[in-house]
């Protein structure tokens, strides 16, 4: 066989400097084009537990997704979303809603899944055209599997759009070494209060490796980094 694996451990540090959570993850990139990313995530300070498996295609859209949620110690939900042509089903069990089987109808194909852990945050990138002199780009027909923005509800399937501003190729050093990444930034409303929200993305080109991100006027200002990297290519 000829895939190729990455692998890595993601630490979650909060405004004043302390570890607040982690993240596990796999990257398996198989033959034929197709990528299956699988995340353990433990965030301390809200008591969340999540267990997902996510595969895309060979432009990094969405095929498929398992999430499995505890939240303050205990099971809240777990789903199976497919996307296809215009169309993506989630069917859930969730301890609030039960068992729900739902469909979503979209104006053209699912550009990316926000499902939670950190390394899909970056995927979101993937849908940024370098052939194009527009900057920011807004990227259609986003499926998210909870409003909220620890992802502690659900899963259940929501559509928007994302809006990504590249910054350009930089050099930076994490704990898991100094690698050469695309700096983005994802355009935010501002907080209802009129507090300024941003959240900068740091990955390695191409294969869209979490390298880091900042969170700037909601999650605590957080940030999550790199400590641990591993490669069989």
């Amino acid at each position: 066989m000829n895939h190729r694996n990455v692998r890595g451990k993601i630490l979650y540090i909060g405004e004043d400097n302390q570890e607040r959570g982690r993240e596990w993850f796999s990257m398996t990139y198989h033959e034929d084009g197709q990528r299956t990313l699988r995340a353990h995530c433990e965030i301390d300070d809200t008591e969340v537990l999540r267990e997902t498996t996510y595969t895309m295609d060979e432009n990094w859209r969405p095929l498929d997704c398992f999430n499995r949620l505890h939240v303050e110690r205990k099971f809240l939900g777990t789903g199976w979303v497919r996307a296809y042509g215009n169309e993506a089903e989630c069917e859930v069990f969730n301890t609030t809603l039960g068992r729900v089987s739902q469909t979503v109808t979209m104006d053209g194909p699912a550009h990316s899944l926000t499902v939670h852990p950190l390394t899909c945050d970056v995927f979101h990138t993937a849908g940024y055209d370098h052939s194009k002199s527009e900057n920011p780009q807004t990227l259609t027909n986003v499926l998210s599997t909870s409003p909220m923005p620890n992802g502690a509800s659900g899963p259940f399937l929501s559509v928007g759009a994302v809006t990504v501003m590249y910054d350009g190729r930089e050099e930076i050093t994490v704990p898991a070494g100094t690698f050469e990444v695309d700096h983005y930034h994802f355009v935010l409303k501002p907080q209802p209060d009129g507090t300024p929200r941003r959240e900068d993305v740091w990955c390695i080109p191409e294969d869209y490796t979490f390298v880091k991100v900042t969170v700037n006027g909601f999650l605590k200002n957080s940030r999550y980094e790199l400590v641990e990297y591993e490669t069989d290519f």
